[in-house]
Formats: C-alpha cells, sequence, structure tokens
C-alpha cells in the first residue's frame, strides 16, 4: 500500500520512490491492479468526469504497444507492437509508468470518508439475477446495490456479464464529450482479478459511483440492448465509417475528446463488448459531437489536411517535466533522432508539418514513440487528454483504420494547441 498511500497523500517523490521499489518485486498484474486502486480514489471537482481510469487505459496501451517488458507487463498480454530499438523501448515504457505516477499524485482525491468503500457484501445469487440486481440498481441510484451485485459478479468469476451490460448502459446516453461512454469503457478494460480484493472493490465503487450520475433512470426508446451478455459479442467490422473516424481525428473538438470517443467506441466494438447495434448507436452520437459534415476522402488526405490547415505556433516551448527515466529518453532522442525531436519542438508547427509527407514508412515507428515521449515529458503533471488522444490515434493506426501519417498530423496538431493545457 505504499504506493497507493503515497499518491493519496500527493507525494510525487513517495510515490516515485515506492514504485521504483516495487516493478522489481511485484507481479505485473499486481502493479496494475494497484495503480487502478489509487486511480479509483480520483475525485474531479472540476469537472464532471474524472480522469485517471481514462488515463491508466491509455498509458497502459501505450506500454503494452511498445512490446514486452517483463516487469511491468505480463506474458500473455496480447499487443502487436511498433518496432523501436530496445534501450529506446525500456527507457519509454519507464517514463510512461512512472507519468501515471505523477499523474495520480497531481489530481484531487475523495477524501476517506467519501472514498472508495471496501466492505460491501457481495450476497448469494446467480448469475442472472445478480445481474437484474446491478441493472435496476443503477437506475435506482442504489450505490449499495450495484456494489453488492458487482462485487458477486466479479467474485464468482462473471465479470463478462458485468462489463457487457455496463458498456450497454453507458452507450445510452454517452453526453456531448462523449464521456459518459469513455469513462466505463476505459475503467472496465483495467479491473483488476478479483484475486486482488480491496483495489477490485475501489475500482468498482469509482465505476458505480459514476454511472449512477450518469445513467439514465430509463433506457432511450429508439436504443436497441443486447439480449445476450454471457459471452462476448462479435466484433462489427468499422471499415465503411472509416471517414467518420477520420474526421473525428481531424475534428478533433475540445481536448480531443470527439478523437478519443471515436477510440473507445472501436476498442469497445474490437473487444466484444457491445453488439452492432450499440456501435452503430454511438456511431451516430459521435456524428452529432463532431456537429459538422463528415470530410471525404480526398479532404482526409495528409497534403490537403497540410495545405488547407494550420497548426498552432507556440511563443515559448512548454516547460519540460521531470522524471527518473525522462533524461535517458530525451538523450536517445536527442542522439539518434534529433531532426525530427526538434522539429516537433520547434515554436512554429509547419517545421514537422513540412517534413511529414517526406517521411519514409519505417521511420513512423520513431515517430509515434518520440510524440509518446513529447506528451509525456511536456506539459502540465495533471494534464491528460495529451496522452489519452495521442495513444487513440495511434490505436486507430493499429487498427486499420486511418494511416500513420494522418496519426503523425493530427496528433501533431492536437498536442501543440493543449500542451500547456490540460
Amino acid at each position: 500500500m505504499k504506493l497507493v498511500e503515497a499518491i493519496l497523500k500527493a507525494n510525487e517523490s513517495a510515490a516515485l520512490d515506492a514504485l521504483k521499489d516495487m516493478l522489481p518485486r511485484a507481479q505485473p498484474s499486481a502493479t496494475w491492479a494497484i495503480l487502478t486502486h489509487a486511480a479509483a480514489w480520483h475525485e474531479q471537482r472540476t469537472y464532471d468526469t474524472p480522469h485517471s481510469t481514462i488515463l491508466t487505459f491509455a498509458i497502459h496501451r501505450m506500454i503494452e504497444e511498445l512490446g514486452p517488458h517483463s516487469k511491468i507487463l505480463t506474458e500473455d498480454t496480447k499487443s502487436t507492437p511498433f518496432p523501436v530499438p530496445s534501450d529506446l523501448k525500456k527507457h519509454l515504457q519507464l517514463v510512461l509508468i512512472q507519468r501515471l505516477v505523477q499523474y495520480l499524485t497531481a489530481v484531487d482525491h475523495w477524501v476517506t470518508e467519501k472514498g472508495p468503500r471496501y466492505y460491501v457484501k457481495s450476497g448469494v445469487d446467480s448469475p442472472g439475477n445478480l445481474l437484474r440486481k446491478f441493472t435496476q440498481s443503477i437506475r435506482e441510484k442504489s450505490m449499495i446495490g450495484a456494489m453488492e451485485a458487482g462485487i458477486g459478479l466479479s467474485s464468482m468469476g462473471e465479470a463478462i456479464r458485468l462489463t457487457r451490460m455496463a458498456a450497454s448502459m453507458a452507450a445510452e446516453q454517452p453526453d456531448t464529450l462523449g464521456h459518459g461512454f469513455i469513462m466505463p469503457i476505459s475503467l472496465l478494460a483495467e479491473i483488476p482479478e478479483a484475486k486482488y480484493t480491496n483495489p477490485t472493490n475501489a475500482v468498482l465503487w469509482h465505476l458505480m459511483e459514476y454511472m449512477i450520475r450518469k445513467i439514465p433512470g430509463k433506457s432511450p426508446p429508439k436504443f436497441v440492448s443486447d439480449d445476450q451478455f454471457k459471452r462476448p459479442a462479435d466484433p462489427t467490422d468499422l471499415t465503411p465509417h472509416a471517414n467518420l473516424i477520420s474526421t473525428a481525428v481531424v475534428e478533433y473538438g475540445t481536448l480531443g475528446h470527439n478523437g478519443i470517443f471515436a477510440h473507445r467506441i472501436a476498442y469497445a466494438s474490437e473487444k466484444g463488448l457491445i453488439h452492432d447495434k450499440t456501435v452503430n448507436w454511438l456511431l451516430d452520437a459521435l456524428k452529432k459531437n463532431i456537429r459538422g459534415e463528415i470530410l471525404k476522402k480526398t479532404h482526409l488526405k495528409t497534403k490537403n489536411l497540410i495545405a488547407e490547415r494550420k497548426g498552432s505556433d507556440w511563443e515559448s516551448v512548454p516547460s519540460a517535466i521531470t522524471l527518473p527515466s525522462s533524461e535517458n529518453v530525451h538523450n536517445w532522442l536527442s542522439e539518434n533522432f534529433s531532426e525530427a525531436w526538434n522539429a516537433m519542438r520547434d515554436l512554429k508547427s509547419s517545421t514537422f508539418e513540412g517534413m511529414i509527407p517526406s517521411l519514409k514508412k519505417d521511420d513512423y515507428n520513431l515517430v509515434r514513440a518520440a510524440q509518446y515521449a513529447l506528451c509525456s515529458l511536456y506539459g502540465r503533471p495533471n494534464s491528460s487528454h495529451i496522452m489519452i488522444y495521442t495513444q487513440g490515434v495511434w490505436g486507430f493506426v493499429d487498427m486499420g483504420l486511418i494511416s500513420q501519417d494522418v496519426a503523425a498530423l493530427q496528433v501533431h496538431r492536437m498536442v501543440r494547441e493543449y500542451l500547456k493545457g490540460r
């Protein structure tokens, strides 16, 4: 509990020291259970949605995408890594997990009396009855009932029912930023194994606290719920919607929310958390959130995006963030990828944008790694959206839904616009 306690006391140096001590000794699954446990204590006082579990999801995926790491990732992690030199990979993965710990210390936390509850009786019942209890409790705003049902389903190995029902309910009314869907999907992907009792209960508390505030008392009349929650749904083919997804990446909206919302829709579909009718319902919501026409294929070409639009210029380079492994990453990029790395941090956005058309296919792996580094090592400690958006956009590349050059351009533009903000 040293790491969780240091985070809740907002003691960054103690938290980073605890992480350093823990990584060589803890199983990776325990490490992520502990980090998600700490994230569950995030109370968002300024805005309606806490972002700790959303960022935990994003950084966990970034680390997975870089490839195996014996101290941070479980051996059975299913991901397709993008290849970068091993020394850069190792240092960047450490920077990312250190950045997550730093963020968790910097945000508001629930006070003990109002935060997660650990000792809730799960009760004994059938999975079907527990699922009905979960649904009814969320609709009726009953925190205890929802917790009892959630813990019961988790403890009896029926997490798939809980996950699929929660994902379906979260899709009903995702709001104009997509938060109502983004947050539950991010959290559901990070629920610890049931053997980690306190972390699991804390994370479920965090989920229930949010859902009873966001889920409507009745399902919308035109919403078609799945009738099968015992197993994952078949993934929906999103290639016919590639222009909509690309438009969400280009017209990314406030703090990148359109792109982030689109990514969680694609992720939930890929993992079988929602069925095709729910996917289409959410895509319609995404169209409304974009508030404009869906761009045609010709307008989504990189050369046209560069010619027709302009990225944000800076008056000064944003403040650098110091982490135990940040110097190693800075040094590697400065020595081995200096032209692009310097261009990304140039005061003029066009300096890096002008390089993109001449980049070779193999260059994009280092561009991606450098963008992961940029959004992690500059800005404010309590910023989250730039990292969340960056992971989501490159996630679309892995899904085959957008091209690498569009990803590099749009991440560059979003990060430059918001690096100094939230």
